[in-house]
């Protein structure tokens, strides 16, 4: 469901409600609630936000759908962003797991990430202006893995051909095992990204992948 909002204040107060309620939900149902997370920038303002809501915290796991192969205390690192403007204030009360276990193994650090189970019952994402969502870049060599309906794997080690840094990301069929998908997106330019990524699922366009399926429910909050 496309959710569209005139300001950035309201699209916050809505994307924060989203999130709010469907932990909540979970908690009702299952005692405990799991939240992944994307990194960048973009996401801070809802993070700071996120983090004053009134919720049982101390139920919440947070983890992360994607990361870069830098250390934790790196200023680069989703790690470090969901450290300084999520897991403040309130939300201070939830545990975390990050990815990044050995910054100059990556193939330990995914070894070790694949062994995180917990439910996930909703995944924040975020989409690139060259369509990728997660680390699922186009051109990336393990794509093709990451984007196959029988990847076993939470997650992989990917290569992005332009953006900096190895990468840890979900792979399309762990986030499709997902409780539920929400995509957080502003601006004209991605909302053009995102019409043309409904038209057709292709690696072109990963993001496509989520937006075109039916199985998981999928909402998707823009501002201008």
């Amino acid at each position: 469901m496309w959710h569209a909002f005139n300001t950035q204040e309201a699209y916050l107060t809505g994307l924060v409600n989203k999130v709010s309620t469907t932990l909540r939900q979970a908690i009702a149902m299952q005692g405990s609630a799991g939240l992944a997370v994307s990194g960048g920038k973009s996401p801070i303002p809802m993070f700071q936000h996120l983090s004053q809501a009134d919720l049982p915290w101390e139920k919440i796991h947070i983890s992360l759908v994607d990361e870069r192969l830098v250390a934790p205390d790196s200023p680069d690192s989703n790690e470090y962003l969901v450290r300084q403007h999520l897991l403040v204030n309130r939300a201070s009360q939830a545990t975390f797991t990050g990815l990044v276990s050995d910054p100059g193994n990556i193939e330990h650090c995914v070894e070790q990430a694949n062994k995180q189970s917990r439910v996930i019952n909703l995944a924040l994402l975020g989409m690139g202006d060259d369509g990728h969502t997660a680390s699922l870049f186009p051109g990336a060599p393990q794509l093709p893995l990451a984007l196959s309906a029988k990847q076993p794997q939470r997650y992989l080690h990917i290569s992005p051909p332009t953006a900096p840094y190895e990468r840890i990301s979900m792979t399309l069929s762990a986030i499709l095992k997902v409780q539920h998908i929400v995509l957080a997106i502003a601006g004209d330019h991605k909302r053009l990204v995102f019409k043309q990524a409904a038209q057709l699922a292709t690696p072109a366009l990963p993001v496509s992948y989520l937006i075109t399926q039916t199985g998981t429910p999928f909402d998707t909050y823009w501002h201008a």
